[in-house]
């Protein structure tokens, strides 16, 4: 997984390419500590380049979600496709995110 994150008028933007898996934990962890050092009200995962993303990886998402909740943020997935947005439907996380 490779990532970046951007500043805008909107919110935080973090576009995330590749493969997503429990072996990103560490990449995980600083876009959480990126998240906090910021004070975006909205906050959205680009995954259109995103190729596959297993369930780690999505326990990973929902973790930074409660971190951003508990701030009173919005948390946006956008933009997946092929088997993530399988994966994102089939979990049900339109419960948990805004989904774009």
């Amino acid at each position: 997984m490779e990532y970046g994150v951007e500043t805008g008028t909107d919110g935080l933007s973090v576009r995330i390419t590749g493969r997503m898996t429990h072996a990103d934990y560490k990449g995980f962890r600083h876009i959480l500590q990126t998240i906090n050092e910021h004070d975006a009200p909205r906050i959205v995962f680009d995954l259109k380049t995103v190729e596959f993303v297993d369930s780690s990886a999505l326990g990973m998402l929902l973790i930074v979600r409660d971190a951003a909740v508990q701030q009173k943020r919005d948390v946006v997935l956008k933009g997946a496709t092929g088997q993530v947005e399988k994966l994102i439907n089939v979990s049900k996380l339109h419960k948990y995110f805004i989904i774009e």
